[in-house]
């Protein structure tokens, strides 16, 4: 059975998810203020939200279900949702052994990026703040406006790998969500499910990921 090892060493370049693998973004600032401060700008537009979008408390999904019901106010939520990430990014929790991960991958001479439905404003103000920039060679956010275009849309992965100027095959994605499988399986990129959490390893098997951790600094 292929390792989470066997797949850093053979790839070219090393892609990881942010919210999760990087940090948790939303440590400070908490997931479901943000989606209720989303949600507002909708009934503020004059939006009469279905039930399950009352219900919703990931701010990422308040974007998608925004295309769907009220397509016109993409950029306005959008542009909402883009503030509060950065300012959640100033306060986001680093996931412990990440640092050292990325001196590693710097030290075997693997580039790395991030692949992430955040905001690419967001990423940057957080490796700002933690002082990991110099580790990140390249930064691929949500598409901007498209909400439809979010992992598991292959899109951000590709454009990840051409900015690192490595072939999709020859890097391996780490994630933490049946999104991130999906969107490597979608690219013909190798996964490392970061399975941080009970119940997790089995679904993100099921979601198609080659290997597992339990965490960043398992693969220090």
């Amino acid at each position: 059975m292929t390792t989470a090892a066997d797949l850093i060493r053979q790839a070219d370049a090393v892609l990881l998810d942010f919210d999760g693998p990087v940090c948790s973004i939303f440590a400070g600032l908490p997931a479901p203020v943000v989606a209720a401060r989303l949600k507002q700008v909708l009934v503020k537009e004059g939006v009469q939200l279905p039930e399950d979008v009352e219900a919703l408390e990931d701010p990422l999904k308040v974007l998608r279900r925004t295309a769907e019901i009220a397509p016109e106010l993409v950029d306005k939520v959008e542009t909402a949702l883009m503030g509060n990430e950065v300012e959640a990014a100033t306060s986001a929790e680093i996931t412990p052994g990440v640092r050292e991960f990325f001196e590693a991958c710097a030290e075997a001479g693997k580039p790395v990026g991030i692949v992430s439905n955040n905001s690419a404003p967001a990423i940057e103000t957080f490796l700002a703040v933690a002082q990991l920039e110099e580790w990140v060679t390249a930064v691929s956010g949500r598409p901007i406006g498209v909400p439809e275009q979010m992992k598991p849309h292959p899109q951000s992965v590709l454009w990840a790998c051409k900015a690192l100027g490595v072939e999709p095959a020859k890097a391996v994605l780490i994630g933490d969500s049946d999104f991130d499988m999906q969107a490597a399986r979608n690219a013909g990129t190798r996964s490392i499910a970061y399975a941080n959490e009970p119940g997790k390893a089995d679904r993100l098997t099921q979601a198609g990921a080659d290997a597992m951790i339990g965490s960043m600094a398992d693969l220090v």
